[in-house]
């Protein structure tokens, strides 16, 4: 037994193998290993244990622990450009957004302001009073049908009846 009554590893697997197993098929029991613990080994034994596990590892291993950082860190890298893309594109897409309600602004105050020009009032009131226009009288209008076309060209000449 360990010291101050605790029960070690090797304590347990002692035991262990004491345990008869009744039946018809009895096992035979292992001689007895001693496997010492780590406490009952000195400073240097220690030492030396951790430099053979350490040099357990293979070089494929180290290789491949080293491109698997490789891979890692390309992997972050790559991240860090698309994040580093998507925050430009969503900032351009903000100032586009602004501009687009700049032009609505002004978009709006243009139809606002061709809507008072084209005011049917306002146009009847500017033509009778300051420029003296008034309507035509039944016999200064002339109607004519043109089959030949959809529309009238404005310079065109007006047929006689």
């Amino acid at each position: 037994m360990a010291a101050y009554g605790r029960r070690t590893e090797s304590d347990r697997r002692r035991r262990n193998w004491d345990i008869q197993i009744e039946g018809n098929t009895v096992r035979k029991a292992a001689p007895e290993i001693y496997i010492p613990d780590q406490e009952e080994l000195s400073p240097a034994r220690k030492a030396r244990r951790r430099r053979q596990k350490a040099r357990q590892m293979s070089p494929a291993f180290v290789l491949f622990l080293s491109l698997a950082s490789m891979l890692v860190l390309a992997a972050c890298i790559g991240y860090l450009q698309v994040q580093a893309s998507i925050n430009s594109r969503m900032a351009a897409i903000e100032e586009l957004e602004a501009q687009l309600e700049d032009m609505k602004d002004v978009n709006e105050a243009s139809r606002s302001r061709i809507a008072a020009a084209s005011d049917i009032n306002q146009i009847y009131k500017t033509a009778t009073e300051e420029l003296g226009m008034v309507y035509p009288d039944d016999s200064q209008v002339i109607y004519y049908d043109q089959t030949e076309r959809e529309y009238v060209q404005q310079y065109e000449s007006i047929p006689k009846e």
